[in-house]
């Protein structure tokens, strides 16, 4: 594993921790709660790619991770999970963006009639919208791997 992966974790780390401690310290209200969120990501994130380096640079790991990157390299060159990774692609946008439309339409539908005066369902709405598009696209792919 490459020694820049344990840099970048590193430097995650320590940014979600800086985040945390300035949300904990010196922000309060709305700031502070995303600060929170941005540190606990970079913690997370940068936890997993150190993990991830000490686990695969252990000499017991060293077969195992050979292996590893040989099927990584099988993967990412073979033409029939390269086509399904684009068919599942091409069908999630496009059902993303008829769900979007619909969305765009309710919106429209429900700001007209006066129902929806706050930004906050449309914010939950786009992080769902988000999700979806990432479920849908995961679930077409094993579909299609399944199918050929």
């Amino acid at each position: 594993m490459k020694k820049s992966n344990l840099w970048a974790g590193l430097t995650e780390f320590v940014l979600g921790l800086a985040a945390l401690a300035a949300a904990l310290l010196w922000v309060e209200g709305p700031l502070g709660s995303l600060l929170c969120g941005l540190g606990g990501g970079l913690l997370g994130s940068g936890g997993n790619l150190v993990w991830k380096y000490w686990k695969w640079t252990r000499p017991q790991n060293a077969e195992r991770y050979r292996e590893k990157l040989e099927q990584e390299e099988i993967d990412l060159r073979d033409e029939r999970k390269a086509l399904l990774r684009s068919k599942a692609g091409q069908y999630a946008y496009q059902l993303g963006l008829a769900v979007c439309c619909l969305a765009a339409f309710l919106v429209a539908l429900l700001g007209a009639l006066g129902v929806m005066e706050h930004h906050l369902p449309l914010l939950y709405f786009l992080t769902a919208y988000l999700i979806f598009q990432y479920v849908a696209g995961l679930w077409i792919y094993r579909r299609l791997e399944r199918k050929y």
